[in-house]
């Protein structure tokens, strides 16, 4: 046997052992949230992208919500505009805010775009304020033009995913005044599974997953975790802080109806279809109350 042929009848193995996963899955919506910080290799965002490209030729209903963070803080630096933050928040006054829309409308949502499309799907990008998609109320606490969350208008996105596209999330919001508004990509993951009825809602990272007793000598990874137990975790201050808005978005998103969350060390290849198509997951599930761990 030949090494081509070896290597072919590798591929048609994970392919049949896929096929049940595969099956169970089609016409489900996964809604994926791509970190800004998993998002600085280059490699890993076109394994990503060719990930969602899969997922989408297989049936599923795919959302992707992206951040940019890091991206906006380096534009912010080179143009000399200071970043505050309050309480991990940006602060975003009119020029913060002009920044956040040229990196996230004109660098990283079009770059993602891109890399879907190449990767074999069709994506579509999209803004939070495209179409009345999200609307928010100002945070307040001195942020300025940064939104929270307030309602969810999913047609737009249902429309897209009823046609086979995939559609990528920018995280802007249109507020009562009428003005954009920043809004946590992490927040709008969670309000779009929940209008959208998503079986899950994924997270991928920067780090490993959800850890117990973090930072000290008995850390241990959770594989799996209940949203009492989270929500208790949450209570007793037994999470690192910088998790705080992924966790209480995935809480409103579970206590919403949707069925499975995941917290996925982004920086692994392929964590996406390990998590989706295997048994090997490659970090923390969160369970919602009446669900099983699957």
């Amino acid at each position: 046997m030949t090494d081509r042929t070896k290597a072919a009848q590798d591929k048609a193995r994970v392919l049949r052992e896929a096929l049940p996963w595969i099956t169970r899955w089609a016409g489900r919506t996964v809604v994926v949230k791509y970190g800004g910080n998993a998002m600085g290799d280059d490699e890993l965002g076109a394994t990503f992208a060719g990930d969602v490209a899969l997922l989408a030729s297989g049936g599923l209903n795919v959302v992707v919500v992206h951040g940019g963070g890091p991206q906006i803080s380096a534009l912010s630096q080179r143009l000399g505009v200071p970043a505050q933050f309050v309480d991990g928040r940006r602060v975003t006054d009119e020029a913060t805010l002009g920044i956040v829309k040229m990196v996230l409308l004109g660098q990283v949502n079009p770059e993602l775009v891109g890399l879907v499309e190449r990767a074999g799907a069709r994506a579509v990008g999209v803004a939070g304020t495209d179409d009345g998609l999200l609307q928010v109320t100002p945070a307040g606490q001195g942020l300025e033009r940064v939104g929270e969350v307030d309602r969810v208008d999913p047609r737009m996105l249902n429309t897209l995913l009823a046609d086979g596209a995939v559609p990528v999330v920018a995280g802007l919001g249109r507020g009562p005044d009428g003005a954009d508004y920043n809004v946590n990509a992490d927040a709008v993951a969670g309000a779009l599974a929940t209008a959208l009825d998503a079986d899950k809602l994924i997270y991928l990272t920067n780090v490993s997953g959800l850890y117990e007793d973090f930072g000290t000598d008995a850390q241990t990874l959770l594989s799996t975790v209940t949203v009492a137990q989270l929500e208790r975790m949450r209570a007793e201050g037994a999470l690192h802080t910088g998790m705080a808005p992924k966790i209480d978005s995935v809480l409103a998103a579970l206590h919403g109806g949707v069925g499975h969350a995941h917290l996925l060390d982004g920086r692994i290849e392929h964590a996406l279809l390990l998590e989706i198509f295997t048994d090997e997951g490659v970090g923390t599930m969160i369970v919602a109350p009446g669900e099983s761990a699957g």
